[in-house]
Parts: structure tokens; sequence; C-alpha cells
């Protein structure tokens, strides 16, 4: 089963990772390890999904290992990268 996302979620994902947007599409910061990050949103409408390996390609951009870890980071609030 695909992990579906939309951008909103992937905003969220963002701003608790500590990026922040630099241009239109581009969002780049460091995260608590200070390892660089960048990643870019397609910014539409936060209820819009996101193809799936588009998805993957921005998990592998934040340092995620799949979707999976991803999305169970979105989920879990309390959760540190």
């Amino acid at each position: 089963m695909p992990y579906r996302f939309t951008t909103g979620d992937i905003k969220k994902i963002v701003k608790r990772i500590g990026l922040q947007k630099i241009r239109d599409k581009v969002w780049s910061g460091t995260d608590s390890n200070g390892q660089f990050l960048q990643t870019y949103i397609h910014d539409r409408e936060d209820g819009i999904q996101i193809k799936t390996g588009t998805a993957k390609r921005q998990a592998q951009q934040m340092g995620f290992i799949d979707l999976e870890d991803m999305k169970d980071f979105l989920n879990n609030n309390k959760r540190k990268r």
C-alpha cells in the first residue's frame, strides 16, 4: 500500500524539521544534527495529493529512510528525527 501525502503534510514536516522557505518553491536549512537539507515544494493548496515518486524524492532529500519513516514522523508529533 503506497503512502499518500498532501502538500500540507509536506509543509508540516519541513517546518518541524526546521527548514525555511528560501524562494518560491525551495525550502532549505539545517536539521538538529547540523546536516544541510533542501527540498522543493510546488505550493498550490494544502489538500492536493503529491504523487508517490515525488514524495519518495522529498523524503530522500529530507533525510528519511523511506515513505514509511516520513509518515511515522508526520503522525507522531513527539518523535525526533
